[in-house]
């Protein structure tokens, strides 16, 4: 039997076993499109442990209220459902671990045995803080049939869990911060009931992504106009949800992304979790990120910048503080396509912040992103137009080569992001953030589809839109191409 204590903090946590209807706190109506495919796998057939990963405050637990309120809506009898939240120390600690607390749900609440009648539906948040969760979770796994989601802020912690104990068992979503249509879908809904369906970043590679982007492109001009607007407010506040939603005061919202990722994340969870012995630098390689978010740097001269301001560390020390930031979806690194099979540390990467609002927090303020240089501009529209690229069996790198390859003496050409599906077929995306697109812009692009196999190519604008039949590139705005995901 489980403490008294113990079965009153569960029984707060899953209110719908006294009232089927009640989830509590009540989860906002909007879903996002990551959160419906996990839910249309547990409904499915399959037998995968569900893990949810993703930084703090980014609708992890939301999503799971989410989920458990479908279910309940369903065909889900509300004794079949169990949320666990390993933040809270009572749970934790509790005598016998996850395996007394889920026998205890069998025996009191289901009324049966595991393993007879209907599979139910375990949600175990914050797993990453439980001591031997992934000794836990496997015997779970291996010895009943249930449904299990994971949740957790940590990615590093979830992925060895899933490698060493859970291997093949697994399939992890990552959830970042909300993209600009997600923004747009959540809190300005009858804006966005004049866009057509958003489309999964793998469809950019095929003819559909022309029409919906052509689809946006002939909104009414007051729509774009207030679309525009929107974008303005996303390229300095990011996707963090209660910045958006009304939880934070209007000037209070960089002070909470701070707060979250300074003092919380980089000052707390990345240190507890892993071997980060001093944090300071931590929050000094994040600024330098920041600081250089959208460019291609290298581990050296990050390193040589932190020795600069007073860290004596060393090459191997940034880079896996760097894999730390990275594990934890708080930046993404892209490295040069094509990839060599041996990589090295000396190559240079581009870096970039998973959200532009933390940056913007951390230096007070941001450009204009309608008014202000283009040069300024230019990496910070690179860090907006890099969130949208990412789906399942996606890589994305950068390119960098020479007008004529292997010379030296010749003018180099580069392609910001080159996304590739899994079958090798690359897509190059070059930024060109400016009110006029010359032909010099394009030559990147057209060197890269000299070179390889590609559809077409993208051009992020200001403001052109147009597709050169001949040479294969679209030129998008930032807004269309950002609202087509």
């Amino acid at each position: 039997m489980i403490p008294e204590e113990v079965i009153g903090v569960l029984r707060d946590l899953n209110p719908w076993w006294a009232d089927p209807e009640l989830v509590r706190p009540a989860p906002p109506p909007y879903r996002r499109r990551a959160i419906q495919e996990i839910e249309g796998r547990l409904r499915s057939r399959g037998k995968l442990i569900e893990v949810i990963r993703g930084p703090r405050q980014v609708g992890k637990t939301t999503g799971i209220r989410q989920i458990i309120q479908d279910l309940l809506h369903g065909s889900v009898p509300s004794h079949d459902i169990l949320f666990i939240r390993f933040d809270l120390e009572v749970l934790r600690e509790c005598p016998g671990g996850l395996r007394a607390i889920v026998h205890w749900f069998a025996d009191a609440i289901m009324q049966r045995k595991l393993g007879s009648g209907a599979e139910p539906y375990i949600f175990l948040d914050e797993i990453h803080k439980l001591r031997r969760w992934d000794e836990e979770v496997k015997h779970l796994g291996d010895t009943f049939p249930v449904r299990l989601v994971l949740t957790g802020s940590s990615s590093v912690l979830v992925a060895r869990g899933g490698r060493e104990s859970l291997a093949g068992r697994v399939f992890s979503t990552e959830i970042p911060p909300f993209l600009f249509r997600e923004v747009v879908e959540a809190w300005r809904p009858k804006l966005a009931e004049a866009l057509p369906s958003p489309l999964r970043f793998s469809a950019a590679f095929e003819r559909e992504f022309r029409k919906v982007a052509e689809a946006i492109n002939e909104l009414k001009p007051q729509q774009k106009l207030t679309l525009r607007r929107q974008l303005e407010r996303y390229f300095n506040r990011g996707g963090y949800p209660r910045l958006h939603s009304g939880e934070v005061e209007d000037d209070r919202w960089a002070d909470y992304l701070v707060q979250t990722v300074f003092e919380n994340v980089l000052g707390a969870d990345i240190p507890d979790l892993f071997p980060a012995q001093d944090p300071r630098l931590l929050r000094h390689l994040y600024l330098s990120v920041a600081r250089h978010s959208g460019k291609v740097v290298s581990q050296p001269f990050l390193t040589q910048e932190a020795n600069d301001a007073g860290f004596r560390t060393t090459q191997p020390t940034v880079g896996r503080y760097l894999h730390y930031l990275a594990d934890a979806l708080l930046i993404r690194e892209f490295r040069r396509y094509p990839l060599v099979k041996r990589r090295s540390a000396r190559v240079p990467a581009k870096i970039a912040l998973s959200d532009l609002g933390v940056r913007n927090a951390i230096f007070r303020g941001a450009p204009s992103l309608w008014e202000s240089d283009p040069v300024v501009l230019g990496p910070l529209v690179e860090t907006l137009v890099q969130s949208v690229i990412r789906d399942v069996n996606l890589q994305v790198h950068f390119w960098r080569d020479y007008e004529k390859p292997g010379d030296r003496k010749s003018p180099p050409v580069e392609v910001d992001f080159v996304a590739e599906r899994i079958d090798g077929t690359p897509l190059p995306i070059e930024v060109k953030f400016r009110k006029r697109i010359d032909p010099e812009d394009t030559k990147g692009v057209q060197a890269f589809l000299s070179r390889y196999r590609a559809p077409h190519g993208i051009i992020v604008t200001r403001d052109l839109f147009a597709w050169n039949q001949s040479k294969r590139i679209l030129c998008i705005p930032l807004l269309e191409f950002l609202l087509a995901f």
